[in-house]
C-alpha cells in the first residue's frame, strides 16, 4: 500500500436509469453514452436483451450492438460485459438489466432451479430450503457486481419500472397506498449506482 497526494483523476461511472416501458431509458442511455464518449474516446457498446429493439436507433447514434439472448444468468451478463470491453467498449450500456432478476435463466429462475434440485416437489422440503436455495443465485450477482464495479469503462444500466402498492391499516381499516414506481432489478445495482435516474422525477427523455 502506497498513500499519495489525491488529485482529480477519470473514474469510471456507474449509472442506472428506471422507468417503464417506453419512458426513454435506451434513448436517454445513448445520449450520456455520447456525451460520456465525447470525453472518454472508445467504443459505445449497447448489450441489447430486448430482441434487437436498440437497433431502432443505429440511424441516430452511433454504437455497437450485442444481441444477448436467454438465458440472462447473471454470470451471462458479465461474459457480456466483459467482451464488450475487452473488444474497446468504454461506454457499455447494458438495456435491460431487469432480465437478469425476471427472466428465463435470471436470477428468480436460478432460485427455482436450486429449490428443484434440493427439495423436488416435497412443498415441505421446499419451505424449508427456500433461503439455503438463494446462495448460489446471490454469489452470481455477487461476482457481476463486482466484476462491474472493477471494469475499466463507463456503465449505464436500464432497468425497467412497474407501479406497485401495498396494503396498509389507517385507523382499524386496511388501505391501498400507492409506492410509485419501482425498479425491475436487484437492489444491489441501484444502490451501487453513484448515479441514477428515475422517470418518477420526469429526469429521462
Amino acid at each position: 500500500f502506497a498513500a499519495t497526494d489525491a488529485r482529480r483523476e477519470s473514474v469510471p461511472l456507474l449509472v442506472s436509469l428506471v422507468g417503464p416501458s417506453g419512458s426513454g431509458k435506451t434513448t436517454s442511455a445513448l445520449r450520456l453514452a455520447t456525451g460520456i464518449q465525447s470525453i472518454v474516446g472508445g467504443d459505445i457498446h449497447v448489450i441489447d436483451t430486448e430482441n434487437r429493439r436498440a437497433l431502432h436507433y443505429a440511424d441516430q447514434f452511433k454504437f455497437k450492438h450485442i444481441q444477448f439472448d436467454p438465458p440472462f444468468a447473471s454470470l451471462d451478463y458479465l461474459a457480456a460485459i466483459d467482451q464488450s470491453a475487452q473488444a474497446g467498449g468504454k461506454v457499455i450500456i447494458i438495456d435491460s438489466g431487469s432480465h437478469e432478476h425476471d427472466s428465463v435463466g435470471g436470477m428468480l429462475d436460478f432460485h427455482e432451479s436450486e429449490l428443484d434440485r434440493m427439495a423436488g416437489q416435497d412443498y415441505a422440503k421446499r419451505e424449508r430450503m427456500t433461503m439455503l436455495a438463494w446462495q448460489k443465485p446471490k454469489a452470481a450477482r455477487r461476482r457481476l457486481l463486482q466484476g462491474i464495479t472493477r471494469l475499466d469503462a463507463h456503465v449505464i444500466m436500464c432497468f425497467r419500472a412497474k407501479e406497485t402498492s401495498r396494503p396498509v391499516k389507517v385507523d382499524g381499516k386496511t388501505k391501498i397506498i400507492e409506492m410509485g414506481f419501482i425498479p425491475i432489478a436487484g437492489p444491489e445495482f441501484v444502490y451501487a449506482a453513484p448515479v441514477g435516474l428515475s422517470d418518477q422525477y420526469g429526469f429521462l427523455s
